[in-house]
């Protein structure tokens, strides 16, 4: 089989059309139409892309050698990747149960001894994590970041009050105040801002359809913000009644799970922004 031949038979299997290959590749349809029928030679750098594109090898590529369908994989690729995904899922189960036992253990310490609610925050990232191993096989260090993270900020908040929104409060801020909450809180701040980083370099290689439009992502963004005034304008709603009227379950609701939320929203919108800029740029 000869490379243009090659080319058209790729291009066809993934359903694009010569001015779609074009686009991605950023040369003419003619330059395509020439490839397929073995009048010109793509450039070097071009046959990078497609490979990459069309997720096989620059020798299966030149040679014609390919797979039998457009989503197979050498036999030995298979086994490799196949071998690969056991490994991982046996080493995640392990590490899952390791920390459910261990979740489990500290859980009954603190029923044993008076720890309360707050004690049993101490074995929520264990439980939380090892669900996490044994329900994932993809991310799974990162989910188990993110859910350690939450644990330790909703602890934080249950047993001080800290959040990171207490770093708007550091140029005025006073030695009575307290210099270790503040510097808690900015590492807080510090540790989703880490972790936003690694989630979208982890979710680098997602892509959106070229049917996908920018308006949902516009709608997002503009209904993150629409959370953001309501739940600022119930805190303060809050804050200006009686404190016996105020309900603590409510207020930590309000602001724990309008916290939370709109930080799922953020990384989510970053994630599909950086896509369709990416779109965008190709």
């Amino acid at each position: 089989m000869s490379l243009g031949q090659t080319i058209r038979d790729l291009r066809n299997q993934r359903k694009m059309s010569q001015s779609d290959l074009a686009e991605v590749l950023a040369v003419s349809r003619q330059s395509i139409s020439k490839w397929e029928t073995d009048s010109s030679v793509p450039e070097i750098d071009k046959l990078v892309r497609m490979s990459e594109l069309f997720g096989v090898t620059l020798d299966e590529l030149i040679k014609g050698k390919l797979p039998d369908g457009p989503g197979e994989k050498s036999q030995a690729a298979s086994e490799k990747e196949t071998k690969r995904k056991e490994g991982g899922g046996a080493a995640h189960r392990t590490a899952g149960v390791i920390l459910l036992c261990f979740g489990a253990l500290i859980t009954l310490l603190f029923f044993l001894l008076p720890g309360g609610l707050g004690g049993l925050l101490f074995a929520l990232p264990f439980l939380l994590c090892g669900v996490i191993c044994l329900a994932v096989h993809r991310r799974a260090g990162l989910w188990c970041a993110w859910g350690s993270y939450l644990c330790v900020d909703l602890y934080l908040r249950y047993a001080t009050g800290i959040t990171w929104q207490i770093i708007f409060l550091t140029i005025g801020y006073q030695p009575e105040w307290n210099y270790v909450r503040l510097a808690t809180g900015w590492g807080q701040f510090l540790a989703a801002v880490i972790l936003i980083l690694c989630t979208l370099r982890s979710f680098r290689t997602v892509e959106i359809s070229r049917g996908q439009r920018v308006t949902p992502i516009v709608c997002g963004w503009v209904l993150l913000a629409g959370l953001s005034f309501l739940q600022g304008w119930l805190i303060g709603y809050l804050h200006s009644l009686p404190v016996e009227q105020v309900g603590y379950i409510w207020y930590y609701l309000i602001r724990c799970g309008g916290d939370y939320l709109r930080l799922a929203l953020l990384v989510t919108l970053l994630v599909l922004s950086l896509a369709f800029l990416r779109r965008s740029r190709k």
